[in-house]
């Protein structure tokens, strides 16, 4: 028999036991499907964080306090004098009360100049930035202006009452903020801009929390976080953009190979279900491999009769799965947005009294992100699905090919 006969002969056989076929294919579907709907989660996740900081500037190196003693004028002229520093953003962050609003939010003291090192790109839904004067002029977020149920709360040229600390200051929103959604280390949407220099005039006895320094290039990015660790020893901690998209994409990858690895378990009750099919579809065509090697079949020819039904069952196991994986990797999201907000926490909740290092405001955030369908993965998964079919077929096909015409042909 040609390699097509034989092929021809092997899609008939799995076709006479449909439902024990299709649920044999459908168990080897379930690793595929596994494995890439949970590995697009992670990196579409992984996507989004990146994106999110490369938005912030791959030259930027963020500077934040170490301890409870603040940074003063003198360490951002310090950091300005650095070799190959192109400029440096000093920054006051702090949690405020707004009044008409439930949740507090985050003042930040920052200049017009140092805006853009701050959100990355500027994006106002309406109004203008304010002018580096000491005046009560304030850019809000975009979830302060409008809230979750979009309703508007305020409007450009609309007074806003901010209680910090024990002082109560009326201030004027001449901006407003896009959306920008969420981010690793900072939450545009609730913060509200104001001019350093006004911030000073609220928290006289306040410094610095966070300094921002950018690089003439992205290059030296390494040389002038070794120097800035050097001239702040313990009292500051300094990360660069590049550090943190980097881990990311470290830890996320090794989260993605630790779920493919759990997930691949599936296959081994997926192998035993094909071995357990594979076996007894052997044992019930014994009479019938009798007859075919008795009329000439060689032993090569049955080997390749069975090795192609496992062969079969893994590749209609893993179009299946993929179909179902596209499905469910972009089903999942759905559902979590369903569920709820959901996003790491506030980077800023371990510090001291009202100042906050971090960037980002308390309370949760939310997190969106798209599934991206990774074809290493889909390869990955397709292959194992093959592979494990014929594994398990291997010595059922091995099996048959071995019996003797006599023996098979008196089987009952």
């Amino acid at each position: 028999m040609n390699i097509l006969d034989i092929l021809t002969l092997s899609w008939r056989q799995l076709k006479q036991r449909k439902s024990r076929s299709i649920l044999t294919i459908l168990a080897i579907a379930v690793g595929v499907t596994s494995i890439i709907a949970l590995s697009s989660q992670v990196e579409g996740v992984q996507h989004e964080i990146v994106q999110s900081l490369e938005t912030l500037g791959p030259e930027n190196i963020m500077v934040t306090v170490g301890g409870r003693t603040l940074f003063a004028d003198a360490d951002v002229v310090r950091l300005a004098s650095l070799e190959d520093v192109a400029a440096v953003t000093p920054v006051i962050n702090t949690n405020v009360e707004v009044f008409g609003l439930d949740e507090p939010v985050t003042l930040m003291g920052v200049s017009s100049l140092g805006i853009e090192n701050v959100l990355g790109e500027i994006k106002l839904s309406a109004g203008a930035l304010y002018t580096d004067v000491p005046a009560p002029q304030v850019v809000i977020g975009s979830k302060i202006a409008v809230d979750d149920l979009g309703e508007t709360q305020f409007v450009v040229g609309q007074p806003i009452v901010i209680q910090a600390s024990s002082t109560i200051n009326t201030m004027a929103v001449i901006g407003i903020l896009d959306d920008y959604g969420a981010s690793l280390i900072f939450q545009p949407d609730n913060t509200i801009l104001i001019p350093l220099t006004y911030m000073k005039t609220l928290m006289p006895r306040s410094g610095y929390t966070l300094i921002i320094v950018t690089a003439e290039n992205p290059e030296n990015i390494d040389q002038i976080t070794e120097q800035i660790g050097y001239v702040f020893g313990d009292r500051a901690s300094v990360t660069s953009i590049k550090q943190i998209s980097n881990t990311v994409v470290t830890i996320t990858s090794q989260i993605n190979i630790l779920l493919v690895g759990v997930v691949s378990i599936s296959f081994i009750a997926a192998g035993l279900g094909t071995f357990n099919i594979m076996m007894i579809s052997v044992l019930e065509r014994i009479r019938e491999i009798g007859i075919l090697k008795a009329i000439g079949m060689k032993d090569k020819s049955v080997l390749t009769l069975y090795m192609s039904q496992g062969f079969f069952i893994g590749i209609f196991g893993s179009i299946m799965g993929l179909g179902l994986g596209i499905a469910a990797a972009f089903a999942i999201p759905l559902l979590l947005g369903e569920m709820g907000d959901f996003g790491p926490p506030d980077p800023g909740s371990n510090m001291p009294s009202s100042q906050s290092s971090g960037m980002g405001p308390p309370g949760d955030m939310s997190f969106a992100y798209t599934p991206i369908i990774s074809l290493q993965y889909v390869v990955i998964a397709v292959v194992a699905s093959i592979i494990i079919a014929l594994l398990s077929s291997a010595y059922p096909s091995w099996k048959a090919a071995r019996m003797k015409p006599l023996d098979a042909l008196r089987y009952e």
